[in-house]
C-alpha cells in the first residue's frame, strides 16, 4: 500500500523504536530503519523495514542506501530521524546531499552547534539568568578548582566521545576526591578524547532529583508549540548507560517553562530539543545542564502522557498545518524496568504512591511494548530486557538510593 510518506530513522537504539513506534501509532506508516546490525530493541518489529548496513557511518554507504530507496520509491515524501546524538549530527551537517523531497527536520548546523556546546550553553544562561551548576570548562589538568568534591565530569563534544572504548570509560563521571578526578582525566586523555572537558559541581539528590523537558518550535511562526516536563524516577548507573532515563513520571512543573522558552528564543532552536535539569534542595531551583538538538532516547514519556510527538513533525513540515501551543499537564509513567525494582529504588511515599496507583490502574507505558503486531519474540525480548535490569541494579546500584 503506498503510505503518504516514508519516514526513516537512523540506529537502532531505544530512541529508533520510540520514533518509529510514534509515527507507526498515529499515521500506520511502515517505518525504515538503517542500521549496522539488528538488536534487540528494534528487533521483530512487524512495521519496521531493515536495510542493514555494516557500514553505516561511511557517509557513501548510507547515501547509497538513501539514493536507491529514493529510485525505488520516487515522488513520495521522506523524512530522516537520527536516534542519538551521531546520528542526529550527522543528518544535520549533511542536510544538502539528501534528494530534494526528503524532508531533514532539524536546525542548521550553525544552530545545533552553538546550542549543544556547552561553553555557549552556560553563557546563555548566564546571560538569561537561567539557573545551571557552576561550571569550569577546560582542556588541561585543573588543580585548583573553583568548587569543593565531589564533582561532575564529563565530555563536551559528547558526538566525538561516543564511538570512544577505554577501561573506566563513562558518559558522566561522579568524582569523590582529587584521585579519582586525576586518574578519570587522564584515562580519558589515553583513551583518545582530546577535546574540552566541563567541570562542574555535584548538585546532591537522588535520581528522583532529576528532571528532562521536551519542547518543539514551529517552523512556521517560531512559537514554541510543545512543553513537556519529566520527573525522572529511575537511571540507568552502569558505565555506559549512566544518564539513560528508565522511569519517568510526566507532570507539570511551571517553575521550569520561562526558562525554557528564553532558552529556545536564545538560539533560535526550531524542531525538536530537550534539556537536562536537577532539583537543588540547596536553593529551590531546578539548575540546567544542556541542550539535546533533537528528541531525546527516552523521549516516548511525552507520548505516554498523550502527545505524540511524531505530530508535529509531519503537522509543521508536512503538512503545513497551524499547531495549538500545548503544556503537557497529564501524569503518565513510562517504566522500562520491572515495578519491584522500581518501587525498591523510589524512597519518596508519595512517588511510590503515585506507582502504584498507575500500575492499579493500567496506565504505565513500556516504550518497547507496542501491542500492535507483537510477535512472541519481541515479548520475551522484552520481558528479559526487564529482568535483565535486576543483575545491573545489584552491580551497579544508585548510589544515594
Amino acid at each position: 500500500m503506498k503510505q503518504a510518506f516514508i519516514p526513516v530513522v537512523l540506529g537502532g537504539s531505544r530512541g529508533a523504536y520510540g520514533i518509529g513506534r510514534s509515527l507507526y501509532e498515529e499515521y500506520k506508516v511502515n517505518v525504515h530503519v538503517f542500521c549496522s546490525q539488528i538488536i534487540g530493541p528494534i528487533a521483530d518489529v512487524p512495521f519496521f523495514e531493515y536495510h542493514i548496513l555494516p557500514k553505516i557511518k561511511e557517509e557513501k554507504v548510507l547515501f547509497d542506501e538513501v539514493n536507491k530507496l529514493e529510485n525505488e520509491t520516487p515522488g513520495i515524501p521522506k523524512f530522516i530521524f537520527g536516534s542519538d546524538d551521531l546520528y542526529a549530527e550527522f543528518v544535520i551537517v549533511n542536510k544538502d546531499k539528501f534528494p530534494k523531497n526528503w524532508t531533514v527536520p532539524y536546525v542548521d548546523e550553525a544552530v545545533f552547534k552553538r546550542a549543544t556546546d556547552k561553553q555557549y550553553f552556560y553563557e546563555a544562561c548566564e546571560k538569561l539568568n537561567v539557573p545551571y551548576p557552576k561550571t569550569k570548562i577546560t582542556t588541561e589538568f585543573e588543580a585548583d578548582l573553583p568548587f569543593e568534591f565531589p564533582i561532575v565530569m564529563k565530555p563536551i563534544t559528547s558526538q566525538n566521545y561516543q564511538d570512544l572504548h577505554f577501561e573506566g570509560k563513562k558518559k558522566v563521571y561522579i568524582l569523590e576526591t582529587p584521585e579519582e578526578y586525576k586518574k578519570s582525566f587522564e584515562a580519558m586523555r589515553k583513551g583518545g578524547y582530546h577535546g574540552e572537558v566541563a567541570l562542574q559541581e555535584y548538585i546532591p539528590g537522588d535520581d528522583s532529583t532529576q528532571a528532562v523537558v521536551t519542547v518543539y518550535r514551529s517552523i512556521q511562526d517560531s512559537e514554541v508549540k510543545l512543553i513537556s516536563f519529566g520527573q525522572i524516577l529511575l537511571e540507568d548507573h552502569t558505565p555506559s548507560g549512566i544518564g539513560n532515563h528508565l522511569a519517568i513520571l510526566s507532570r507539570e512543573e511551571e517553575s521550569v517553562y520561562a526558562n525554557v522558552r528564553k532558552l529556545v528564543e536564545e538560539f533560535g532552536f526550531d524542531a525538536f530539543s530537550n534539556y537536562d535539569l536537577k532539583y537543588d534542595a540547596r536553593d529551590g531551583q531546578y539548575k540546567f545542564f544542556e541542550l539535546n538538538g533533537r528528541l531525546g532516547v527516552s523521549h516516548y514519556y511525552v507520548c505516554a502522557a498523550g502527545e505524540n510527538v511524531a505530530t508535529y513533525y509531519i503537522k509543521d513540515w508536512l503538512n503545513k498545518e497551524p499547531i495549538e501551543p500545548t503544556i503537557v499537564k497529564n501524569e503518565a509513567l513510562f517504566n522500562v524496568v520491572p515495578k519491584r525494582l522500581l518501587l525498591k529504588y523510589t524512597k519518596d511515599p508519595v512517588l511510590r504512591d503515585k506507582i502504584k496507583k498507575f500500575y492499579k490502574t493500567g496506565k504505565v507505558s513500556n516504550p518497547l511494548d507496542c501491542n500492535d503486531g507483537i510477535t512472541l519474540k519481541r515479548r520475551l525480548y522484552i520481558e528479559s530486557a526487564k529482568l535483565n535490569y535486576f543483575k545491573k541494579f545489584k552491580q551497579y546500584p544508585p548510589e544515594e538510593a
